[in-house]
């Protein structure tokens, strides 16, 4: 059962009751409690929460006041049953001009429109209702600056309660919750006062997005393929420590993050070494040392894929010299594989922790010995205090009962246990604690201050130094916010390498181990499980290099697409290489057989926005998105995912850089519906750029537009908007998996498809495909010459100067 058919059988049930009150009521307090909030609240799906009653404003206060996510879009004057709207002889559903001789006869109607009108102008609420429980008044009592008069628009009425039942749907649509959630009333309005309207139930893609189907490839590009996974997969978390050493982009920031880091280390190798194991102060040496800031909680910041992971094991395995790394027992925890659960981290970090710890000082598991020297003092306690003669009549029963009091402290107070291991570390091993607690940032904000203040208790408990990688943006909250106001630490900041110079490292390793395996025969190959010969790697190795290094501007925005996470970078890359698009298997060839070759750009990106598929795969590319059909729920302009990244570019470009880069959503919402613009269609049209990247949330780890505050455009928001504009492989490719509205478009594109000149009927359609975006965007937008949408006119110009270039060509 729909929601409006559920509604309709509630109101014909309760409709006795409704008539039974309106015969008793006698002032207008009974109409609002016995009929009007009845009907509101039990059949028209409002909640009480939703509704505010006798609202003040300058003018008087308002009977009541409807909101949707806490703005005002209904407001309702409420009459005594007694004051009559004279609507009797007035065809119910039917519209009637609120200024017009069929309204104006009943002063009590007048009184309620005027009302109402003001309020909405006051509230800036679009839609009002004036009703006595028995008769109602629905109109727009705002027009939205449309620049028609308000008493010139039209007013639907319902002369009776029975009249509201044989006209139930219009009622339900015009007032319910859910409608006027998605507007749904306008267009009854649109209808009644003879403005242009489509409500159209065609939606028609060219060709059937199930129908994408896999383009078979050369067998060498399946080994090629296997070549890419090896060594281009990931930046980091490869076995290979060579390759992961060896590949690291270094830059002037890192340089100077090793410098430091290492210095830290030997001060802090050098503070421990003072403190001798036999002292029998040694906890207090150990509390002044901590006293006197021995211990260092260092943050390595960076934007999300700039390498920080992979900074922090680079740096313990090949940067810190031997001699110092041997005196540091490293321990890393990898928050991401929590289950993000706030309430749960700590007791997981604990666990966590203290099995890595064990890990690394004990084989296996700690011997009964090793446990007595970590709790040695309590042991002593024991020995010489309460426990005394149990110790000298049966020393293997107080070893036994010893051995549970340990093992209760281990399983129930995991966190005293860590810090034993930890002073053990120190005072017995003379090593540094290095605890490393990595990809915090995958989660909240709330998730990442719990780990930060666990993290920061063992900070100021024992003496060590905890390192924690986080993006920049968590790192600026963060200070914010609390987490990391009130205690010291130490920043290096990271940028992320830019993409070419990565995968020219990458390039570089790899020809190294080629001539390396040709000259001595050393088998690296092989061990990875790569069985092709050594003049098809060559050929790769080259390969990579024209096409992602030497093409264009390809590396930029394949990085760009990637949103600059280095790992997603390489991962797009091992996609193209694999393309049948770019057919590198005859671009190995031809290298191998010493001829020259060249990679054309826009088949890198077909290669990129279709995959490996025939058509772009709908739901199947994790990088690029169709911009022109994000919401297909509400009917609006195809350019609505343009016209979003556009304001966000804007203001991103416009500010200096800080919080003003980013546009709260209430704006992005208001600013399009002064366009006339649908806010939910904006609204969902913004969920799926925030879905699938193309912008981000204030907190990055937000995808929830409901939960969201501010945006801001993302690099791949930024390249997509480039495309969606201007870029014939892009605009081309989504020619045939864009939904078309217009049937008349459709079929003209339809008819194209026996054309035997390729060129020409890709041309053609290019041409009809920006004139259908153009079309339908004329018809849900409205243009303003005001200078805030003058960026919205320029996405527009350069969408017409590509058609134009297209239409040109063609004539030629």
């Amino acid at each position: 059962m729909t929601q409006v058919d559920a509604a309709e059988e509630k109101f014909l049930t309760n409709l006795a009751s409704y008539e039974r009150d309106l015969n008793q009521v006698a002032t207008e307090a009974d109409v609002r409690l016995k009929i009007i909030d009845r009907i509101f609240l039990e059949i028209l799906g409002w909640s009480t929460t939703s509704v505010s009653a006798e609202d003040n404003t300058l003018t008087g206060f308002i009977d009541y006041k409807f909101s949707v996510e806490d703005r005002a879009r209904l407001i309702v004057e409420a009459k005594k049953e007694a004051r009559a709207f004279d609507l009797q002889l007035k065809s119910p559903g039917q519209a009637y001009k609120l200024g017009g001789s069929a309204l104006s006869q009943s002063r009590s109607a007048q009184e309620g429109i005027a009302q109402a009108i003001r309020y909405c102008g006051e509230k800036n609420a679009e839609l009002a209702c004036v009703t006595n429980g028995r008769e109602w008044i629905v109109f727009r009592g705002s027009r939205l600056g449309d620049g028609i008069d308000t008493m010139d628009g039209k007013a639907f009425v319902f002369n009776s309660l029975v009249s509201i039942r044989d006209n139930f749907t219009l009622f339900f649509e015009l007032l319910s919750r859910s409608a006027i959630d998605k507007y749904h009333y306008r267009a009854h309005f649109q209808e009644a006062e003879g403005l242009p309207i489509r409500v159209s139930s065609f939606h028609q893609t060219i060709v059937p997005i199930e129908s994408a189907q896999l383009i078979s490839k050369d067998p060498l590009a399946y080994d090629l393929t296997k070549v890419m996974n090896s060594f281009f997969r990931r930046l980091s978390g490869d076995e290979d420590e060579e390759m992961l050493t060896d590949c690291f982009v270094t830059t002037k920031e890192s340089q100077v993050a090793d410098t430091e880091l290492a210095r830290i280390t030997e001060e802090l190798h050098a503070k421990i070494s003072h403190i001798e194991s036999g002292d029998p102060e040694l906890e207090g040496v150990i509390e002044r040392a901590k006293a006197t800031g021995r211990n260092e909680f260092v943050l390595i910041v960076g934007t999300k894929g700039a390498g920080k992971s992979t900074f922090m094991d680079r740096f313990f395995r090949s940067v810190l010299s031997p001699a110092l790394r041997s005196e540091c027992v490293v321990v890393r925890l990898d928050v991401a594989k929590h289950d993000g659960d706030v309430t749960s981290v700590q007791k997981w970090l604990n666990r966590k922790l203290l099995e890595k710890l064990e890990d690394e000082l004990f084989d296996e598991h700690p011997t009964y010995d090793e446990l007595q020297g970590l709790f040695f003092d309590e042991y002593r306690r024991w020995m010489d205090g309460h426990k005394k003669y149990l110790y000298e009549s049966d020393k293997i029963r107080f070893k036994d009962q010893f051995g549970d009091h340990v093992e209760s402290i281990r399983e129930q107070y995991p966190d005293q246990y860590i810090l034993r291991l930890l002073r053990h570390i120190v005072g017995n091993r003379k090593m540094i604690p290095c605890l490393v607690f990595d990809n915090a940032d995958h989660f909240s904000i709330d998730y990442q201050e719990k780990v930060f203040q666990f993290a920061r208790s063992i900070y100021e408990s024992e003496l060590c130094m905890v390192l924690t990688p986080i993006t920049d943006k968590t790192s600026w909250q963060l200070s914010q916010q609390g987490a990391l106001q009130s205690f010291e630490n130490v920043s290096f900041f990271l940028p992320t390498p830019l993409p070419k110079t990565v995968l020219t490292k990458r390039i570089g390793y790899f020809n190294e181990k080629v001539s390396g395996e040709k000259q001595k025969g050393t088998g690296y190959f092989l061990n990875k499980g790569i069985r092709l010969n050594i003049n098809d790697l060559q050929g790769f190795a080259s390969t990579l290099q024209q096409v992602f290094v030497d093409t264009g501007n390809v590396s930029t925005w394949l990085g760009d697409l990637a949103n600059r996470d280095i790992r997603r970078y390489l991962q797009l890359t091992n996609e193209i290489v694999g393309s049948p698009y770019l057919r590198v298997d005859d671009l190995v060839k031809a290298f191998i057989a010493g001829r020259k070759f060249s990679v054309n750009e826009s088949n890198v990106k077909r290669a990129v926005i279709r995959r490996g598929y025939n058509i772009y795969p709908t739901g199947n590319n994790p990088y690029v998105q169709n911009i022109y059909a994000l919401n297909t729920e509400i009917e609006s302009t195809p350019l609505l995912g343009l016209r979003i990244l556009r304001l966000l570019r804007d203001a991103k470009h416009h500010e200096a850089g800080g919080l003003e880069m980013y546009v709260t959503v209430d704006q992005v919402l208001d600013y399009l519906q002064s366009l006339n613009v649908d806010r939910n269609a904006t609204k969902l049209c913004l969920q799926a750029l925030l879905f699938t990247g193309l912008c981000w949330n204030y907190d990055p780890t937000v995808v929830d537009i409901d939960q969201a505050v501010k945006v801001q455009i993302s690099p791949a928001g930024e390249q997509h908007l480039v495309w969606g504009c201007y870029d014939e492989s892009y605009i081309g490719s989504m020619v045939m998996v864009t939904p078309f509205r217009d049937e008349n478009a459709y079929n003209e594109i339809r008819s194209l498809k026996g054309m035997d000149n390729q060129a020409k009927k890709w041309g053609h359609e290019l041409v009809r495909f920006i004139d259908y975006l153009l079309e339908e965007d004329r018809e849900y937008v409205d243009s303003s010459p005001h200078e805030a949408f003058l960026g919205q006119k320029k996405m527009l110009q350069l969408l017409k100067k590509r058609r134009t270039k297209v239409k040109k060509r063609e004539e030629l």
